[in-house]
C-alpha cells in the first residue's frame, strides 16, 4: 500500500496576525484530502518554537494557545526529511512543509529559509522571493519594470522620523493630501492610517513606526475600488482565480473590518468564543461586473506581477482603482493570503476546490524544492584537498 504524503502545516507565530493564522490553518487542515495526505499540525509559538499535538486541530482550545502541546523538531536523516517529537528516538518522515503564517517571522522568508537550508520542501514563495514580497516598496519597484502601474510613494525608516521636516516636505510635494500611511512589511491592513494635514501625517507615521521599521506614504485614490485576485503556476501556465471587490463601511478597510463582525467581536453570545471565519468574514463581491478592458488589465497586471515576484505558491495580488477614471494600480502581493484565498478559486472560471489547491501547493513544493547534499564545489573551484 502506497504511503501517504505527510504535510506539516505550520501556523501561529509571533506576528500581529497570529490569530488570523490559526483560523486560516484550521480551514486548510480541514480541507486536506486525507485519502492521499497525512496532516501534521505544527504550532509556532511566540518564542519561535515548534509544537504539535491533537488539540491543535480544535480552534476553540486556543486562549490564545492550546494546552498539552509537545515540542517537535525537524531535520534531515538517512531516509530524508524527518520530524522528531519530544526528543523521541523515532524519526518520522515529512514530505513537505506548508506554512500558513501571516506577517513577520512566517510570511517574510525567515521560516522558508530555515527549511530550505535543511532541504525540506516548503510550499509557496522561496525565502528570497518571500522577503521581497513583504517589502511593499520593493515589490512596487519590481512590478513597475514589467510595465505595471504603481502609485508614487515616500518611505520613512524608524530612527529617522525625528527629521520630520524632511519627509513631510517630500510627502507634501510628491504625494499631497489626503495621504495613506501604512507599514511597509505588515499585512491585513494593520497599522494603516489616513492623513489630511501635516500634523495628522506626523502622528500617523509615528504610530506606524511603532509597529514596523518602515512607513510607506502614498496618495489616497479617489473613488477607490479594490480588486483582489489569486494566481498559481500550473506547469508554466499561470491560472487566475475569480476577482473580488472588498466592501467597506468606512473610508479605509482596516483589520477589524476584514476579520471581525459588526460589533467588533469574533461573534457569538457575550462571553462565548466563536472564532472568526478568517477572510470569509469580509463582505465582498466575487466576480463583480467589469468591463472586458478592465478585467483584461487586471489579469495582465496580475500575471506580469506574479512572474517577476516568484511565480510559485498561491499568492493574492491586490489592486487599487479609481472607479470614475478606470485607472488601475498594483497595491501589494500577499504570499500567504488569509485562508489561502480558497473562496476565490472555488468561484474561478476554471474552479479549483480547496483540497485541490492544497494538493497543488504540496506537489509544487516537492517537485521544485530539491536540495543536494553532495559536494557543491566544481572541480575547477576547489582550493581545499578532496
Amino acid at each position: 500500500m502506497k504511503r501517504k504524503t505527510t504535510i506539516a502545516v505550520i501556523f501561529g507565530g509571533p506576528s500581529q496576525e497570529h490569530d488570523v493564522s490559526v483560523v486560516s490553518a484550521s480551514q486548510l487542515m480541514d480541507a486536506i484530502d486525507t485519502r492521499h495526505y497525512d496532516v501534521l499540525p505544527v504550532y509556532l509559538d511566540f518564542e519561535n518554537r515548534f509544537h504539535t499535538g491533537p488539540r491543535l486541530r480544535d480552534v476553540e482550545a486556543y486562549r490564545p494557545r492550546p494546552a498539552g502541546m509537545t515540542p517537535i523538531k525537524f531535520g534531515w536523516g538517512p531516509a530524508g526529511p524527518y520530524y522528531q517529537i519530544n526528543s523521541q528516538p523515532n524519526q518520522n518522515r515529512v514530505d513537505c512543509v506548508l506554512p500558513v503564517l501571516h506577517g513577520p517571522f512566517g510570511e517574510d522568508g525567515r521560516l522558508q529559509g530555515y527549511f530550505e537550508t535543511m532541504g525540506i520542501p516548503v510550499a509557496g514563495f522561496s525565502a528570497i522571493n518571500s522577503a521581497i514580497a513583504m517589502r511593499k516598496d520593493a515589490t512596487k519597484a519590481l512590478v513597475k519594470t514589467e510595465g505595471v502601474n504603481v502609485l508614487s510613494h515616500v518611505t520613512v525608516s524608524r530612527g529617522k522620523q525625528a527629521s520630520a521636516q524632511t519627509y513631510v516636505a517630500r510627502a507634501e510635494k510628491e504625494i499631497g493630501y489626503p495621504a495613506i500611511i501604512k507599514p511597509c512589511h505588515l499585512g491585513s491592513s494593520i497599522g494603516v492610517g489616513v492623513a489630511t494635514n501635516r500634523d495628522e501625517l506626523i502622528t500617523a507615521v509615528e504610530q506606524t513606526l511603532s509597529l514596523d521599521s518602515i512607513a510607506l506614504i502614498e496618495p489616497r485614490v479617489s473613488n477607490l475600488v479594490e480588486y483582489n485576485i489569486a494566481l498559481i503556476n500550473d506547469n508554466d501556465n499561470i491560472l487566475v482565480s475569480a476577482i473580488e471587490t472588498p466592501k467597506s463601511t468606512t473610508d479605509l478597510l482596516d483589520f477589524r473590518e476584514k476579520y471581525l463582525s459588526e460589533d467588533g467581536t469574533a461573534g457569538g453570545a457575550k462571553g462565548d468564543f466563536l472564532p472568526s471565519q478568517g477572510m470569509l468574514s469580509l463582505t465582498r463581491d466575487i466576480n463583480p461586473v467589469l468591463s472586458p478592458e478592465l478585467q483584461e488589465k487586471i489579469h495582465t497586471y496580475a500575471r506580469d506581477s506574479f512572474r517577476i515576484l516568484g511565480a510559485r505558491g498561491a499568492p493574492r495580488i491586490d489592486f487599487l482603482s479609481d472607479a470614475k477614471t478606470g485607472e488601475l494600480w498594483f497595491n501589494e502581493i500577499n504570499p500567504i493570503p488569509g485562508s489561502y484565498g480558497f473562496f476565490l478559486w472555488e468561484a474561478a472560471k476554471r474552479p479549483l476546490l480547496f483540497p485541490e489547491l492544497v494538493a497543488h501547493l504540496a506537489e509544487e513544493a516537492m517537485n521544485t524544492s530539491l536540495k543536494h547534499f553532495d559536494d557543491p564545489v566544481p572541480a575547477g573551484a576547489r582550493l581545499l584537498p578532496r
